[in-house]
């Protein structure tokens, strides 16, 4: 294998695991953080309502209502809260070998792949031993935002020649804008 094929082979691993991680702690971090927003929120609404007429509209209660609703199902996740916390550690540090791996890797001028493929590939079967196939809606798009903002992984981006609307803005979200824009046009076009 060439360098950097095999350099690339590394990064995309490393990607996966990177991006594996970010949406494991997604899923944490909206089990963990979402339901006390919304509750904090209703309330402030609540009591905004209480003097506000404006506040206490039957359009406002219906959004809050279905915010609860929302809270349920994030709920169901609660239970598994630290096995992500846990799962997410793990592969970080798996990232962080994977990131070792590359550097090691690159700094030869001759490296022998298939060493660094069997250690890889033994990194590789860890990351898939503690991956959680069960993720919350709307992790994918947090998880693109965490990876991309809050990971050091330049040296993804540089091997892989990442770019920003191909590979780190979400497809599932550039449909999401693309049927809302086609609501909004057909909405100010029919007067709705």
């Amino acid at each position: 294998m060439q360098k950097n094929d095999l350099l690339n082979h590394i990064a995309s691993a490393g990607y996966n695991v990177g991006f594996g991680a970010k949406k494991t702690f997604a899923t944490f971090d909206i089990v963990g953080k979402l339901p006390g927003w919304i509750g904090i929120i209703s309330l402030a609404v609540s009591i905004f309502g209480l003097y506000m007429d404006e506040m206490s509209s039957k359009h406002i209660a219906a959004i809050f209502i279905i915010l609860s609703i929302g809270s349920l199902y994030i709920n169901f996740y609660d239970g598994d809260k630290i096995n992500y916390e846990k799962a997410g550690k793990k592969q970080t540090a798996i990232f962080r070998e994977i990131e070792r791996l590359y550097y090691e890797a690159k700094s030869e001028s001759d490296p022998d792949s298939v060493k660094y493929i069997e250690q890889l590939d033994n990194l590789m079967r860890d990351f898939d031993s503690t991956t959680i196939t069960k993720q919350i809606c709307g992790s994918n798009w947090y998880a693109h935002y965490k990876f991309f903002s809050e990971m050091e992984k330049r040296w993804i981006e540089e091997q892989l020649s990442l770019t920003f609307w191909k590979d780190k803005f979400p497809n599932t979200l550039k449909l999401f804008l693309l049927l809302l824009l086609c609501v909004v046009l057909f909405s100010v076009c029919y007067g709705l």
